[in-house]
């Protein structure tokens, strides 16, 4: 009796220790999501602020100032990532009862998913800028945003971003199995802002889509990738976090967090361009204004319809999960209210789809907004498969 008293309060203290133990692997995967989701914001401001100066004032070398806000963006989440592979595996290999908690990788790591996809994506980022440089050396400058290593950079930058979603989520599924409801919500707050970042960072390479120089001409017809990138985009993101955040606006919090992002923008970028040209005694380029930039291109390039899917979006989950729909009826939904965002009108060009007529043509406009369904339909499902994988994700 006294044998099965004694070995009942080990077990006790064991799971107590592995508790506490739970309780801290929470709270380091939080601060290490935090620390990746807001380099993913110096990221989007470096980047915009890169936009800028290319605009105004050209290319003159590798290491200016933007083009340093984004490295260390990037590095800092690179490393935030490996320092928590390392320290979750270390974790992992002392707490053999810690198996649903981590994914194992090459069958040397254990690490939340989450770390690997910013690691990668940060990787990813930081291999592309040396190429990028080199490609200039061999073909010269450009400023077209859809550069190869142009869309390699960005696209690591907001991959980053999702990497912190994915942390956070996983932070809310541990969080709610050792029942800390603050810290759960404490963890779905911190997915918005990370969706935020990665649909904001993601949207740099989308609105270039309704510039005439990015259409695409097939010889017997021409049509804008724009409809299809956005819809892409704006269904992955703002479904996955409507499918997965307990809150009734979940992606119109996501969008307005973005949209936060775009007038902070708005705010520090010109300043900190007439400053920049400044100090460096610059001037801007013939073809553009003598006087410095009071607005930013990223923030009068922003599809403004992307809040008027937002807003329906959530309303059709609301709708669904009060009158039971159906999974096709509630494809059909998100579908139809996700579409709306492929029109393009923006502050900069509110009559936008007008200009797509004239150089495509109605028959390309046709074909342009038809692979934006596609492309819709195609992110609404992605959304969908990653708000799923999202509830369970290392609980």
């Amino acid at each position: 009796m006294a044998q099965q008293s004694i070995g009942e309060t080990r077990l006790a203290r064991s799971s107590t220790s592995h508790t506490l133990s739970l309780y801290t692997v929470v709270k380091v995967r939080f601060i290490s999501a935090l620390i990746i989701s807001l380099s993913s914001l110096i990221c989007f401001l470096g980047t915009s602020w890169d936009i800028q100066w290319h605009a105004f004032v050209g290319r003159d070398r590798t290491l200016i100032p933007p083009h340093e806000m984004m490295l260390s963006g990037i590095g800092l989440s690179g490393i935030a990532a490996l320092l928590l592979v390392v320290t979750e595996t270390i974790w992992a290999r002392q707490n053999r009862s810690s198996t649903k908690q981590v994914t194992p990788f090459a069958g040397l790591f254990s690490a939340p998913l989450g770390a690997y996809i910013a690691g990668y994506a940060a990787l990813n980022s930081a291999v592309a800028f040396p190429l990028d440089t080199y490609w200039h050396s061999l073909y010269g400058i450009d400023v077209t945003l859809w550069a190869p290593f142009h869309v390699m950079i960005i696209s690591g930058m907001a991959l980053t971003g999702l990497g912190a979603a994915y942390l956070f989520a996983s932070a809310a599924n541990l969080a709610s199995r050792i029942h800390a409801p603050g810290s759960k919500r404490t963890a779905y707050a911190g997915m918005v802002v990370a969706f935020a970042t990665t649909l904001s960072l993601f949207m740099l390479l989308v609105f270039n889509g309704l510039q005439p120089d990015y259409t695409i001409n097939l010889g017997f017809i021409s049509l804008s990738l724009f409809p299809c990138l956005i819809g892409l985009l704006v269904g992955c993101i703002l479904i996955a976090a409507a499918s997965l955040l307990p809150w009734q606006w979940a992606a119109t919090s996501v969008f307005g967090v973005s949209a936060l992002f775009v007038i902070i923008d708005q705010l520090a970028i010109p300043p900190a361009l007439t400053l920049l040209m400044q100090l460096e005694q610059l001037t801007f380029l013939k073809e553009q204004h003598a006087t410095p930039p009071q607005i930013s291109i990223v923030s009068v390039s922003w599809p403004l319809l992307t809040i008027v899917a937002a807003v329906l979006i959530d309303l059709v989950i609301q709708r669904a999960k009060k009158q039971n729909w159906s999974k096709r009826q509630l494809l059909t939904g998100l579908v139809v209210a996700t579409f709306l965002c492929t029109i393009p009108v923006t502050v900069r060009s509110p009559l936008a789809v007008l200009n797509l007529i004239s150089i495509l043509g109605v028959a390309g406009v046709i074909l342009s907004f038809a692979l934006g369904f596609l492309g819709t339909f195609m992110g609404v499902q992605l959304g969908q498969g990653i708000g799923k994988t999202m509830r369970t994700l290392e609980g």
